[in-house]
């Protein structure tokens, strides 16, 4: 009993000495050792580890091998590469050296060439101020709706660095001399045309010069940044229309044709001045009753005319034939002349008074109106003056100056309803001097015949 106690516990010293052991070389080989079997004795466990100090020799050898392997491999590349830097900074100090004496090379060339070239520098600087001018004249003008990419080889004549080739300079003056001659056709062609709709559409298109574009008499504007044709959002009035159309249908020949030499700035322009309609429009108002006085006015000048002109008639017809009418003023002069033969001068005087007097208030009945209206109608012309000039105000004090559309509903009212007021006085004022005046002849007459009845009735 004593005996194994004893065994064990050499075993047992014996495998702390040996783990101690192994520690301090930093191997563990309580992790990489099986553990020997229980009845293994101490001569095995001395063999096993001696067998396991052999092994870790040759792979700490093996080791050591492959790390001395690999720095000499190492020590080769390192070699290697040192050889190929020298001949690489060698390589570099010529080039640099070849470098440097290609500068001075081209620095001397450079002053040659500019002793050789002369005033030839300042025609090739020319010759890219025209080619970028000629390109901005080429990209805006209607040609290219017809003709497009026309433009490339101009910018890049425009924009080289490079010395102008004869053929650049050549097709550049090939270019200016194409641009002139389209300026002075009329073509037709297809493109694409943009409607008011902002709808785009293949047509057929006929090309004033580099003016006007028309298709279907509707005249189009030509748009640089995308090459296509648009329909004007406002037509002109009807006779620049009708224009368009003719020149349309034409085969042949020379037919009149309204041009815009701006380009588009003239008809752009002259699309935006207001009509009629919208001239009242800006009137307001005051504009609209400026007109129904107008009106007004119009029609009772117009049917005070018309019975002016009937009744001079009616007398004259009965001067001439010397027969008294059924009707009209001069019978019923007569009528009242008819029924006091046997009265006095005096009387028949008063009579014949009264009825000139009655006579004379039935036709210059209106006239009195009409001259209230012309008088009005200027008036009400500078209310609306006053009334826009007011507005106009208003819209400065709330948002100042610095937009005049704030201010022209104001001041489109103000010189609209001016217009509107002496457009309607002046023609009924020279109406009512003219319907005066028919009205005058008419009781000249009849005063020159009722002098005539009373002279008759005295002197029988």
């Amino acid at each position: 009993m004593m005996f194994k106690l004893a065994t064990k516990l050499k075993h047992s010293l014996v495998l702390f000495t040996l783990s101690v052991t192994l520690l301090g070389t930093g191997v563990c080989l309580a992790a990489t050792t099986p553990t020997p079997p229980p009845t293994a004795t101490l001569d095995d466990i001395i063999r096993l580890v001696e067998q396991k100090t052999l092994d870790e020799k040759r792979h700490q050898d093996e080791r050591v091998a492959s790390f001395v392997a690999e720095k000499q491999q190492q020590k080769k590349l390192f070699n290697s590469a040192r050889s190929h830097f020298k001949a690489v900074e060698k390589r570099a100090d010529e080039l640099r050296t070849t470098y440097e004496a290609n500068e001075k090379n081209i620095a001397a060339k450079t002053e040659e060439l500019a002793l050789k070239a002369g005033d030839l520098n300042d025609v090739f600087a020319i010759v890219r101020q025209v080619a970028i001018s000629t390109n901005s004249t080429v990209e805006n003008s209607m040609v290219s709706a017809e003709l497009p990419n026309r433009s490339e080889f101009l910018l890049q004549i425009g924009k080289s660095e490079h010395t102008p080739r004869i053929d650049d300079m050549r097709q550049l003056w090939v270019s200016m001399l194409h641009e002139v001659n389209e300026s002075g056709k009329v073509s037709r062609f297809q493109a694409t045309v943009i409607d008011r709709n902002g709808e785009e559409s293949k047509t057929e298109v006929v090309r004033v010069g580099v003016f006007t574009a028309i298709k279907n008499g509707q005249y189009l504007r030509y748009l640089p940044s995308s090459n296509k044709l648009v329909e004007l959002s406002r037509q002109p009035n009807y006779r620049f229309r009708q224009l368009a159309t003719g020149l349309e249908g034409a085969e042949s020949g020379n037919h009149p044709m309204a041009l815009d030499p701006s380009k588009g700035a003239i008809l752009s322009a002259l699309v935006q001045t207001p009509d009629i309609k919208e001239r009242i429009k800006q009137g307001g108002i005051i504009g609209y009753l400026i007109l129904v006085i107008g009106i007004i006015g119009l029609l009772m000048i117009v049917q005070r005319w018309l019975r002016l002109v009937i009744a001079k008639r009616s007398v004259k017809s009965q001067l001439t034939s010397g027969e008294a009418a059924k009707s009209g003023p001069l019978r019923r002069l007569l009528d009242s002349v008819g029924e006091l033969q046997q009265i006095s001068a005096d009387v028949l005087t008063m009579r014949l008074d009264e009825q000139m007097a009655e006579e004379s208030a039935l036709l210059y009945r209106g006239l009195g109106t009409v001259a209230v209206l012309a008088a009005v109608s200027p008036l009400l012309g500078l209310l609306g003056t006053v009334t826009g000039m007011i507005e106009t105000f208003n819209s400065i004090t709330l948002f100042g100056t610095g937009d005049p559309k704030l201010m022209s509903g104001g001041i489109s009212q103000a010189l609209i309803t001016t217009q509107l007021g002496l457009s309607v006085a002046i023609p009924l004022v020279l109406l009512h001097s003219l319907v005066s005046g028919k009205a005058n002849e008419v009781v000249e007459l009849l005063s020159r015949y009722s002098s005539e009845l009373f002279s008759d009735h005295v002197y029988q």
